[in-house]
C-alpha cells in the first residue's frame, strides 16, 4: 500500500525540520564561538536573528537543491514511471544525489504524476 500525499509531505517536511535544525544548531554554536571573541557581550538578539536567518536560508536551500536533482535525474534517465500496476516512480540505484530525489517527491507528490 502506497503512503498518502500528506504522509509523503509530512516525512519530506519532517527530513528537512531535522536536516536544518541540527546544522542551524551547529552554525549558530560556531557563529556564537567567533562572535564572542572580540567582544564577549554579543547581544542575544544577534544570535537570535542568525539562527532564525540561517534556518530559514537552509531549509530554502535544502528544497531547491532537491528539485535541481530530481530535475538533473529526469533529464538524465534515472527517473522512470513504474508499470501500469503501481503508481509511481522508479528512482535509479546509481542516481546521483539519490536521497535529495526521494526528498523532492516526499515534498512534491505530484512529481510522481508528472513524470
Amino acid at each position: 500500500m502506497a503512503p498518502s500525499r500528506s504522509a509523503m509531505m509530512f516525512r519530506g517536511m519532517c527530513k528537512v525540520v531535522a536536516i536544518a535544525f541540527i546544522t542551524n544548531q551547529v552554525l549558530t554554536t560556531i557563529f556564537t564561538y567567533v562572535a564572542q571573541q572580540p567582544d564577549a557581550a554579543v547581544p542575544h538578539d544577534t544570535i537570535w536573528l542568525f539562527s532564525c536567518v540561517t534556518c530559514g536560508l537552509l531549509t530554502l536551500w535544502l528544497q531547491s537543491d532537491a528539485r535541481r536533482a530530481f530535475g538533473f535525474a529526469r533529464e538524465k534517465g534515472f527517473v522512470k514511471k513504474s508499470g501500469d500496476r503501481t503508481p509511481g516512480l522508479q528512482i535509479a540505484e546509481d542516481c546521483p544525489k539519490r536521497w535529495l530525489v526521494i526528498l523532492h517527491i516526499e515534498l512534491n507528490p505530484a512529481a510522481i504524476q508528472a513524470s
